[in-house]
């Protein structure tokens, strides 16, 4: 009964994931679905990436994997991110592959298997560039070589991640995937192991065997949001974020809105407000800066944006208590992307999915 919802396409999703298989031919897909995949709803944005036939589900912690388990997903899930010693024991017992980036780690899981007397399979993370977690590539040879043939830990994959692959003219994405290529020509000369560093940019550029490797991990992609224009064509949005008017009135000339009065009236005026504001993730940054569809017709937002109100100023047009508020998505033939949203806030799609608070409801279409 919420008065603002997200609308999730599923069929767009599923879609968008059958054009990124035939891109990426036989090779595996794993989906990353962390932060609530995306803000999309977790298990049944995985359920339907599943039936749509992704081979992996990634997710940054534990819990993540606990749930997508407790809600019947069979396939293999990676935790792409950092663990803690406690932790260890749960993801074996849940058969969650998760990332090692350290000889430390590597002792800790090393100790939990021995104790469990049971084994664990592992993806061996190396920083190419990116420096966050993950090992140099001389450090992880030396890992490799100490845990190729340990009793308890099975080393199933090899990956990097990409820090520029979105930019165009930045050379440094070529530079990690060929450092990440000659690791892997090192440790795993026969391509026995499953090597991943291709994200949803560096697919669209890169559709090599040093980009698309034995795995790939398109996210933003997969759920709509392309980073060149050649792919908007056959990849479609997933996401829709709408409202309703709640409230209409008609002030003067030189009227100010909201908090501190940023937004002073040029004229009498129509304005509306819509029940959605920072406490849903719309961000205050887009005071006076975005804009929302009502009745097919662009109109500003206007003012601060409230917790949980936001302002829209109309002129001298109708909307009525009910109407249709669009603020991400299609209506008619108007459109308003998180990628423009984005563009105001001087950030990506990645924050703005995420960033939708689960005070929305999330309705799957």
């Amino acid at each position: 009964m919420h008065p603002t919802w997200i609308e999730v396409d599923l069929q767009s999703l599923k879609n968008n994931i059958s054009e990124i298989k035939k891109i990426i031919g036989k090779r595996l897909f794993l989906l990353p679905v962390k932060a609530n995949a995306y803000g999309l709803g977790l298990c049944p944005v995985s359920k339907a990436a599943v039936e749509a036939g992704v081979d992996y589900l990634g997710v940054a912690f534990i819990q993540e994997a606990i749930d997508l388990r407790k809600s019947g997903i069979k396939i293999p899930i990676l935790v792409l991110g950092p663990f803690l010693e406690e932790q260890i024991e749960l993801m074996i017992h849940h058969d969650v592959e998760f990332t090692i980036s350290s000889h430390l780690k590597a002792n800790l899981v090393s100790k939990v298997c021995e104790r469990l007397n049971k084994t664990c399979k592992v993806h061996l993370k190396v920083d190419t560039g990116m420096g966050r977690i993950g090992m140099r590539p001389d450090t992880c040879i030396k890992l490799y070589d100490k845990l190729k043939n340990h009793p308890y830990i099975k080393i199933k994959g090899l990956f990097s991640h990409l820090a520029t692959s979105d930019q165009i003219d930045n050379p440094i994405c070529l530079l990690q995937m060929k450092a990440f290529d000659l690791f892997v020509k090192t440790v795993d000369p026969e391509n026995k192991l499953i090597s991943h560093i291709a994200n949803s940019a560096a697919l669209e550029r890169y559709q090599n065997e040093l980009c698309l490797r034995q795995m790939v991990r398109p996210g933003i992609l997969a759920f709509g949001c392309p980073h060149f224009e050649k792919y908007k064509e056959v990849i479609k949005p997933c996401f829709s974020l709408k409202s309703r008017v709640c409230f209409f009135k008609v002030v003067e000339k030189d009227f100010g809105i909201s908090y501190g009065h940023t937004y002073l009236t040029k004229k009498q005026t129509r304005i509306v407000t819509i029940p959605v504001g920072y406490g849903d993730g719309y961000r205050r940054c887009l005071s006076n800066r975005a804009r929302v569809l009502i009745r097919g017709k662009s109109y500003p937002v206007v003012g601060n944006i409230c917790m949980d109100q936001c302002m829209v100023d109309i002129g001298d047009d109708e909307a009525y208590v009910g109407d249709e508020v669009v603020l991400v998505g299609k209506q008619g033939e108007s459109e308003i992307s998180l990628t423009e949203l984005s563009v105001l806030l001087d950030s990506v799609p990645h924050e703005l999915f995420s960033g939708f608070t689960s005070r929305i409801p999330r309705i799957y279409v």
